[in-house]
């Protein structure tokens, strides 16, 4: 289901290269371009990585992989999560009018 929201979060952030201010969290601040595209990429990841990994485990393991698929699942959400935000930190610039110093 996480997954799921950061899928349709990253496809939109990929389709209009801007990342929403909700995702930014930091008002006075905007990533935009092609480093919002990267962004839009990464969050999108998880959903089909998890996908593969979760019928590649199922076909290994059978009805065992399902207790693994959802550890994997939760360890893909949050290392994304953690890539995004250190990319945000470092994509980020101020918006001139918001008269933020960097």
């Amino acid at each position: 289901m996480l997954e799921i929201f950061l899928a349709s979060a990253g496809v939109w952030t990929l389709f209009k290269g801007k990342v929403p201010g909700w995702i930014v969290a930091k008002t006075g601040y905007e990533v935009i371009g092609k480093k919002a595209r990267i962004i839009g990429f990464i969050l999108s990841l998880p959903y089909p990585v998890s996908l593969v990994l979760g019928v590649l485990l199922n076909a290994l393991f059978g009805q065992e992989a399902a207790g693994y698929t959802f550890f994997l699942e939760l360890a893909l959400f949050i290392i994304d999560l953690i890539i995004v935000m250190v990319l945000l930190r470092k994509f980020r610039t101020p918006i001139p009018e918001a008269g933020i110093q960097p």
